[in-house]
């Protein structure tokens, strides 16, 4: 679905100075086509300009000549600001067609008397099981022969803050959540559904232990292992294969190749690559991180 700027005119005194047509809201880093950016400083303006992936800028006008011919371009006091306005009433449009979608439940999935569907917008394929007190909201996908624990939370919002209606608010979400073929989450794991549009998205034959936190727009690739009280953070890539140890922590934006390892309890600030291991807080390769623990005994 297409928005003409246009039609946002005056939300947090937005001005528009050259109209046109964008899909949906997001960041720079969003990689979805069509996007509509907030741009407060400029140092961006290069990065704006070379992201095939924006249509339209909510800019100061300072900054507004500076922008290329090809996007539409509306200009406010606080960008940001004026760009959740959009974000908020995109969502409502959002909610509006997950209303207006009929849950689609495989007969043959199992789905206990005392877990939480949405009475709408929700996909449950063949096989799958959820279990007692488990939830699942509005625009969760969970494909066939998944296994969803007790306590299971699919498709909270995510952590992304925003000023709607002057105030600090939690963004509301316009994306969803999609478990692949033969997902496993053991109890109380909770996936946060993606922010702007697509899917948080759970590889297939990935498994995760109990209480693990995945966030806002984390993709996940095959055959992962997750283990108890790791966090992964909004926008997170996890190749296929990927280990994760109990009580680790991804920084968001990062991407985790396929096969690497990373070990108990680290924190994980910088990309890891395909069939590395690291370790520690913060963490650096397997190997040094054994050296330095030598070092200091």
């Amino acid at each position: 679905m297409k928005h003409r700027l246009s039609s946002f005119a005056g939300l947090a005194g937005l001005t528009i100075l050259r109209d046109g047509l964008f899909a949906v809201t997001g960041k720079l880093s969003t990689p979805l086509e069509g996007i509509c950016v907030p741009l407060r400083s400029r140092a961006y303006i290069a990065e704006v300009n070379g992201n095939a992936c924006i249509a339209a800028v909510i800019t100061r006008a300072e900054f507004a000549d500076d922008l290329d011919r090809r996007f539409a371009v509306a200009v406010a006091e606080d960008p940001d600001a004026a760009h959740c306005e959009i974000h908020a009433q995109l969502a409502e449009i959002r909610d509006a067609e997950l209303r207006a979608t009929p849950n689609r439940l495989d007969p043959s999935a199992i789905i206990d008397s005392a877990a939480r569907i949405a009475p709408y917008g929700v996909t449950v394929g063949a096989r799958t099981w959820i279990g007692p007190n488990a939830s699942v909201a509005a625009g969760v996908w969970i494909e066939e022969d998944c296994v969803v624990h007790s306590g299971v939370v699919l498709g909270v919002p995510g952590f992304n803050t925003g000023t709607i209606g002057g105030r600090q608010r939690i963004l509301p979400q316009l994306g969803g959540v999609r478990l692949k073929p033969f997902v496993e989450m053991l109890a109380n794991c909770c996936v946060a559904r993606a922010i702007f549009g697509g899917q948080t998205t759970i590889g297939d034959e990935t498994v995760a232990d109990n209480l693990v936190y995945i966030a806002h727009d984390v993709q996940i690739g095959r055959k992962v292992q997750i283990c108890a009280l790791a966090n992964i953070l909004g926008r997170a890539t996890i190749g296929d294969g990927v280990y994760i140890g109990p009580s680790a922590v991804i920084k968001n934006g990062l991407n985790l190749g396929d096969n690497a390892r990373v070990n108990i309890g680290a924190v994980v600030t910088r990309d890891v690559a395909a069939g590395a291991a690291v370790s520690g807080n913060f963490a650096i390769a397997h190997d040094r991180f054994l050296d330095h623990i030598r070092s200091i005994r």
